[in-house]
């Protein structure tokens, strides 16, 4: 058993895979998650907080923008142990035990003198709007038990009906309208049980409804039920109220044994894609635990984005779809599981009608993609925030991600019919958004920069290095099709503005003179815009900007940074720098990552895949290139005895890298 070092509370890992910790103290619940549905578990034993829908939005009021939509809770249970109902305050011995490669999250109490319980919640993978929690007692003493399954209904729900099936299907089912009624969510629940089923009934009185059982329990024979259910709304079905029923009724049709077989079987397969550390087991632990957040939140076949909270929070930024996708989430996503990754730009391309038009109403040409969004393409920013009509680097980012698509799966099909008509429109955008100058070289006015402190700056450099590297991209793409390859995409690209002080560092925007940035802008262009190879020149800018990042601001910064001083050849600064991107932000108990050091909004699933990023990107070596994933000469921190990364793109790869001198020390 290793100490969970990263964190300083009693919280345990097995193996790499298990933290458990018995302190409720500042809790914040690990969040089981299916990229459809997000459960966010509770200290509370036999509940869950909240449960956060995929794709579905609603308004946050009714003049505001939209707001990731949340479902009924239906995974609460309340127990009466022989006529006295049970408290949280009844309990003893509260623990909770996160385990990774199962997928899942167990809280375990005493009840003094009666039994011992054993909750189990899981987003069953397989299934992709069923949730399900799996109880276990061993009793102490007869006594006669009572469950009753009472809904947790948001408060911004209205219009809600509940419904209870006493036939051949015992199905609880309620449906609501969201916030502003754009959408219905359905939510149906059943209980499940090993060999005989007592009679499950309805819940009548005036101010609660749900349903219930009760069973007599003998003394040391344990007991097992579970109780499964469905939330589906009308996002994604015209009939949510019986779909959620079916799907609940196809879970409650098979035994608790299969769904946790086959929930199982499908993270064993999302696991032969895994990053193994040997020789530092916290940072063993804190990848693994960022790993495991990015599978949970995608899926393939599933084509939204993901939300910077991913799908812990309703709140995190209203839920909307950022560039947080494409740079930072997606390229491990993309070399770990590439039909998620695929999902994520089917998504793209679904929306590129609304991006052409909102190029068109900006008097632009081509597709100007929406710096904020959600499942209907449009522009979702907040109209107080000017990110949403300048931040437009946005649009080259998507174009990148497509590129990446094709360079790591060589799927000529999908670049021609999927990703072309997004990367021809992306650069019909940028040429008609740059400014040619009197010296024949371009400009990019007028823009909000990835340090978002930079607000309407002229020649942002990662606006412009994003500009010419996505033209460079469409020029390959074109090339690779038989297109027809448009010389101003690289006229353009070669001759696009780039501003530097007296000692060769690369401003970052015209007129920028030393000022703290919120996140690392210029540093991008060496990693992973790879449009600044020199050497020299990268070191510049790392020993110029790192000192001017505001350490309150998000967690990805240090991450690029220590990318770059790994490809440099200094793993031990780039452990030191890797460490300082996330440490100081882990929440107990199970390390949930926020998204500063001064705030408690998790999981930040950003940040998460700058951790990766650092790890994937960075120590191990591994590039996206045109000819597909290769590695790069790559070093390791050097109390590291080797580092692995397995299922490696679409062929499975394996990259390793060993420290030759371990055994020496």
């Amino acid at each position: 058993m290793l100490a969970f070092l990263s964190l300083a509370v009693s919280a345990v890992a097995q193996e790499g895979w298990v933290i458990e910790t018995s302190s409720r103290k500042d809790y914040n619940g690990a969040t089981m998650a299916n990229g459809r549905l997000g459960v966010v578990t509770d200290d509370r034993p036999f509940t869950a907080r909240e449960i956060v829908l995929a794709g579905v939005f609603d308004k946050e009021h009714e003049n505001g923008v939209s707001r990731v939509a949340r479902g009924p809770v239906f995974l609460n249970m309340e127990l009466t142990v022989d006529g006295r109902k049970i408290q949280d305050k009844d309990f003893s011995d509260w623990s909770q035990t996160f385990d990774m490669k199962k997928a899942q999250l167990s809280t375990g109490v005493e009840l003094k003198g009666y039994a011992s319980f054993k909750y189990t919640v899981l987003a069953v993978r397989h299934l992709p709007y069923n949730a399900m929690s799996v109880v276990e007692v061993v009793p102490h003493k007869d006594f006669t038990l009572k469950v009753e399954n009472v809904y947790g209904i948001p408060e911004e729900m209205s219009d809600i009906q509940a419904s209870f099936g006493e036939g051949a299907q015992l199905v609880y089912q309620l449906n609501a309208a969201t916030r502003t009624k754009m959408h219905r969510v359905s939510s149906s629940s059943m209980f499940m049980f090993d060999g005989e089923e007592p009679t499950v009934r309805r819940i009548k009185d005036a101010d609660r409804d749900g349903m219930w059982f009760s069973v007599k329990l003998k003394k040391g024979q344990t007991y097992r039920f579970a109780l499964v259910g469905a939330v589906c709304s009308t996002q994604d079905f015209k009939d949510p109220v019986n779909e959620s029923k079916r799907f609940a009724t196809f879970a409650y049709k098979s035994s608790i044994d299969y769904i946790l077989e086959k929930h199982r079987a499908a993270w064993d397969e999302l696991w032969q894609g895994d990053v193994i550390i040997e020789g530092d087991p916290e940072s063993q632990l804190d990848i693994r635990h960022a790993l495991y957040q990015l599978y949970s939140i995608t899926r393939d076949n599933c084509p939204v984005g993901i939300a910077p909270m991913g799908l812990s929070s309703s709140d995190g930024y209203n839920g909307h779809y950022f560039w947080d996708t494409e740079l930072w989430m997606y390229p491990p996503v993309l070399v770990m599981n590439p039909e998620a990754g695929r999902s994520l730009m089917d998504y793209r391309a679904n929306c590129l009608p609304q991006a052409v038009q909102n190029a068109l109403n900006h008097g632009y040409k081509g597709a100007q993609y929406p710096w904020e969004a959600d499942t209907s393409g449009e522009e979702c920013t907040p109209v107080w925030a000017l990110t949403g009509t300048y931040e437009h680097h946005i649009t080259a980012d998507v174009g990148i991600a497509m590129w990446q698509y094709y360079c790591v799966t060589q799927d000529k099909d999908w670049l021609e019919e999927t990703a072309w008509p997004v990367l021809k429109a992306v650069a019909d955008f940028w040429l008609s958004r740059v400014q040619k100058n009197a010296d024949g070289s371009y400009s990019i006015i007028n823009v909000v920069g990835a340090d978002e402190y930079a607000e309407n700056v002229d020649d942002n450099a990662f606006t412009n290095g994003a500009a010419k590297r996505v033209l460079r991209d469409v020029t390959a793409a074109a090339k690779t099709l038989g297109k027809k390859v448009d010389p101003r995409w690289m006229e353009v690209s070669d001759n696009l503005v780039f501003t530097y002080n007296a000692e060769g560092v690369t401003m970052e925007y015209t007129g920028y003179d030393g000022q703290l940035i919120k996140q690392t802008d210029v540093n991008m262009l060496a990693y992973p815009l790879g449009v600044i190879t020199d050497k020299d020149q990268i070191v510049r800018d790392i020993e110029y900007y790192f000192d001017r990042i505001d350490p309150n601001g998000p967690a990805m910064s240090n991450a690029i940074i220590a990318v770059l001083h790994a490809r440099l050849g200094d793993p031990e600064t780039a452990f030191k720098v890797f460490k300082k991107s996330y440490t100081d932000k882990l929440r107990p108990p199970f390390g949930v990552l926020s998204e500063n050091a001064d705030n408690s909004r998790v999981s930040f699933a950003t940040g998460l895949g700058g951790i990766l990023q650092s790890v994937i990107f960075g120590f191990a070596g591994v590039e996206i290139t045109e000819e597909g994933i290769q590695q790069l000469p790559a070093k390791i921190p050097s109390h590291w005895k080797s580092l692995t990364v397995t299922g490696v793109g679409p062929e499975r790869q394996t990259f390793r890298v060993d420290n030759p001198e371990y055994k020496t020390k």
